[in-house]
Order: C-alpha cells, then structure tokens, then sequence
C-alpha cells in the first residue's frame, strides 16, 4: 500500500479526478465510493469536486466513505439515451452502407475534428448545434439528404459518446429508425475502413 501511496502521490490532479470519474460513473443516485483511508488525501478532494459528500457514519477507520448526490450527471444522460437507442458497430455499419438500402451517416463532429480525423465516406455534415433544427422539418428547413422519419439514420461523434446523446434526442422528434456508432469515428478508423477529406462547402449555402 505505501508504493501505491507513493506512486498516486506523483501523479497530476488532473490524473487522481479522472481516477475517481472512472468509478464515479458507474455510481447511482446515493451509491458509495470507498476509499482506503491512506488514499484519502489523495482523492478526497477529487471526490468533493465532483460533488461526493463524505459520509462519516458509513466509515471505518480504514476506509473514507463518499456518497454521491442526487444531481443529474453527464453520465446519468448518457445511461438514459443509452437505455432508449440502438447502436451499430463499425464493421456492421460498413456492410450496411455497401446495402441496397445505405443508411444516411450523421456526422454531428466540429470542423476541426472532421479535418484532423477525416469523415465516413458519403456521410453528410450537422454539427450537434444544429442537429435537431436541420432534421426537424418543424424547423421550415430539413438536411436534402433527409428525406423521413423512418429513414434510417446513424448519428457518429469521435467517440460514440455525444452521438448517444444525440440520436436519442432525435428519437423524441419522431425519427423511429436512428442508431448511433459505437466508439465513433475512432473505431471506424481502427476497425480499418476508409474516411475521405471533408468538405464544408454546404456550410455556405
């Protein structure tokens, strides 16, 4: 144990929260979090910054107990879009797009990532700040590429993360057959499929 003090001791702030939001994630409304009491000093700010109250009448002496709130989290959004979608693989999203049927690729990432990482081959581009506004008809203006609710859609981000978020919101405006890839353009990438230049001219019309 005193390596591992010594080892967690060495480490950036920045390390020792994204330690505790790995355990911290998986937590419920008013879930524990035990920590060796030797640890304490280490993650015991961690846990207050992200909102864990200390329990003293759970504790021992050997442990320090957190107990997390009853705040909406981001991980909390994204369990609950997740409990609400369907998902796709990148290799299964590859076959589907060689189909009769292609589904249309939704790719809601940034300029900026979009040129770093390179874009799905016939995708079209909504970054997530306009998503639901061009692909509501509601709205007076509709993506051409969109042409029906029951079109199938498939939402991409870079990790498969926002995108969650995104298609399940879809799914409350009506769209019935919206799913998200899974890992993102990452694993589309890892997975050995191509992705081509993009191009952001539509962005000017």
């Amino acid at each position: 144990m005193a390596w591992l003090e010594s080892c967690l001791a060495q480490v950036t702030p920045e390390v020792q929260r994204a330690a505790i939001h790995q355990a911290v994630q998986h937590l419920d409304r008013g879930g524990v979090l035990a920590i060796p009491a030797t640890l304490d000093a280490i993650f015991g700010a961690a846990c207050a910054e992200l909102g864990l109250q200390r329990d003293a009448d759970a504790e021992s002496g050997a442990v320090a107990v957190y107990r997390r709130g009853k705040r909406t989290t981001v991980h909390d959004l994204l369990w609950d879009a997740r409990a609400t979608i369907r998902r796709v693989a990148a290799d299964r999203l590859a076959a589907e797009l060689s189909s009769d049927r292609p589904p249309v690729v939704v790719d809601t990432r940034t300029h900026t990532d979009r040129d770093r990482m390179g874009v799905i081959p016939g995708s079209i581009h909504v970054p997530r700040t306009v998503l639901e506004w061009h692909l509501d008809p509601a709205n007076g203006y509709r993506h051409p590429a969109v042409t029906g609710f029951d079109q199938p859609l498939v939402v991409v981000c870079n990790g498969g993360y926002s995108s969650s978020l995104a298609a399940a919101s879809l799914q409350q405006l009506g769209f019935t057959n919206v799913r998200d890839l899974i890992g993102g353009v990452r694993a589309w990438t890892q997975h050995g499929h191509p992705v081509h230049a993009p191009d952001h001219a539509h962005l000017d019309l």
